[in-house]
């Protein structure tokens, strides 16, 4: 199963070359753009109104302003708004979809 972004493009300007500086603050494994496919059922779900942190807060933003980290095991999941990533222990979203 490919999770990972081959060719995805980031959205608001941060250079890829940060990504391979990004790591899951509770797991330490390096971060990834989730693939677009993926990345569609996601945004389908936020679209709803459905998405949740790990803590239980609804993630409110429009969806074209958000992509979506995740770790390689797929375990992970963390949202990038307007390019900033939200990698706060309690700001991982619950992949319980």
């Amino acid at each position: 199963m490919l999770l990972l972004a081959t060719g995805y493009a980031l959205k608001w300007g941060m250079s890829r070359s940060i990504l391979p500086l990004l790591v899951c603050p509770i797991t330490k494994q390096h971060l990834f753009l989730l693939d677009s496919e993926k990345a569609k059922i996601i945004e389908a779900v936020l679209k709803k109104g459905e998405l949740r942190y790990i803590d239980g807060t609804k993630l409110t933003v429009d969806s074209d302003r958000v992509q979506f980290l995740i770790t390689k095991n797929a375990h992970h999941l963390y949202s990038m708004i307007d390019g900033v990533p939200i990698l706060l222990e309690p700001r991982q979203i619950d992949m319980q979809l």
